[in-house]
């Protein structure tokens, strides 16, 4: 019965991919290869020390998706299931090419997992590839089962299995809910959870909006009795690198919450915000927005506006930036951001 589903979910995923012209045109995406990809599949954090991360491999492999380039999908793929896969399936947060070995934590980060899941799930209907999505539904057995904790707002999704649970409080990331990829994993796992954790995701952020902006944190804390809190450590407690890719999964979903795109608006009224703000007492950095957040304010106004965007300028030097900037494009491509 089990086959039988999953035979069934690729079909319906196989009749649902129609044939277009590739999301990604192909000139982006030898760009983005050009700079943050090797030659053997790894996707390179310029921006820190060279090394590669669970998340920056499933974003590689959504961006060769959306570029229709099987090859370097492939490739991508085979180099993250050797180096990062462990043996229940889920992936190492990090590789470092300075470390013997270069990878020192074998913990996970449940985005990157997600975001692999994802890409392995679209990629084995669009190429008909029943392995790919039989490998994305096991890595989505094994989050269920091990990563998923009962919130008063509904299921929660644990950053990691190690570090988040202490002193009678949980540590978590709204930008760790990856809305399409809970809906893929739904339509390959129809037994799993996956509705409601997208449900608890948006119920988390609209609890938690904090500050003049009324945006949420890159960290919040979770106790015992049911309080979210920011947490005491200044640099979780920021609208910081991590919280903005919030956006970015909301409308890459569909799910358009004016009220909270209008909080980062406020928050980015112009390219010469602050990087950051401290939304327990406004401290702020002494810069302005970096690539990243200038890809996802310019999403933000255009998700609004529900129009496509254009991807800004790559720079070799920012690894994160370039990769929201393409993802950013992505998410507001028409009609389909993925093959």
């Amino acid at each position: 019965m089990h086959r039988l589903r999953r035979v069934l979910a690729l079909l319906i995923g196989l009749v649902s991919a129609p044939l277009h012209a590739a999301v990604l045109p192909a000139d982006q995406w030898q760009d983005y290869r050009a700079l943050f990809v090797s030659p053997d599949g790894r996707i390179v954090d310029t921006g820190n020390q060279g090394v590669s991360h669970s998340e920056g491999q499933g974003y590689g492999l959504l961006l060769a998706l959306a570029a229709e380039n099987r090859a370097d999908f492939e490739r991508i793929w085979n180099w993250t299931r050797s180096n990062l896969q462990r043996q229940d399936k889920l992936f190492a947060w990090q590789w470092s090419p300075r470390l013997d070995p270069p990878v020192k934590d074998w913990n996970n980060a449940t985005d990157g997992d997600l975001l692999i899941a994802w890409a392995l799930a679209r990629a084995a209907a669009h190429w008909q590839v029943p392995q790919w999505q039989d490998e994305a539904r096991t890595i989505a057995v094994r989050l269920r089962g091990t990563l998923l904790r009962e919130a008063p707002f509904g299921p929660l999704l644990l950053p990691g299995q190690q570090g988040f649970e202490e002193k009678g409080s949980l540590l978590v990331n709204p930008a760790y809910w990856v809305y399409p990829a809970l809906a893929e994993l739904a339509r390959i796992d129809p037994e799993g959870p996956w509705e409601a954790v997208s449900q608890s995701g948006q119920r988390l952020l609209r609890l938690t909006r904090y500050g003049a902006a009324g945006v949420p944190p890159d960290w919040i804390r979770l106790h015992a009795d049911g309080r979210l809190a920011l947490p005491a450590e200044s640099a979780q407690r920021r609208l910081g690198f991590e919280a903005i890719r919030v956006p970015l999964y909301l409308c890459w979903a569909g799910l358009h919450d004016n009220a909270l795109l209008e909080g980062f608006l406020r928050a980015w009224p112009d390219e010469g915000a602050p990087a950051w703000i401290d939304l327990s007492n406004s401290d702020r950095a002494a810069y302005p927005l970096t690539l990243s957040q200038r890809a996802m304010r310019q999403l933000v106004i255009d998700c609004r506006q529900d129009r496509p965007t254009q991807a800004l300028r790559l720079s070799a030097d920012d690894y994160y930036g370039s990769t929201l900037t393409l993802l950013a494009q992505l998410a507001l491509a028409r009609p389909k951001s993925l093959p």
